[in-house]
């Protein structure tokens, strides 16, 4: 794998965090009152059409130095 830059690392972390955060809180949301309040699960929504939207995007870019990651 290419090593990420600053940047890119710094953007994967902060997904990362929010991934984790929309867990706890979905989690503690079902738990307390049996369901998932529609913020959450829209926010779940945005963030997987966010992630898979940027992996097609990447993989359907010309990459003129012909570098991919996957």
């Amino acid at each position: 794998m290419v090593e990420a830059d600053p940047v890119t690392r710094g953007a994967r972390n902060g997904f990362l965090v929010t991934i984790v955060a929309l867990i706890v809180v979905g989690g503690y949301q079902f738990v307390t009152i049996g369901t998932v309040r529609t913020p959450i699960a829209a926010t779940w929504l945005i963030a997987a059409l966010t992630y898979y939207g940027s992996q097609y995007y990447y993989r359907h870019t010309d990459d003129p130095a012909g570098d991919t990651e996957n």
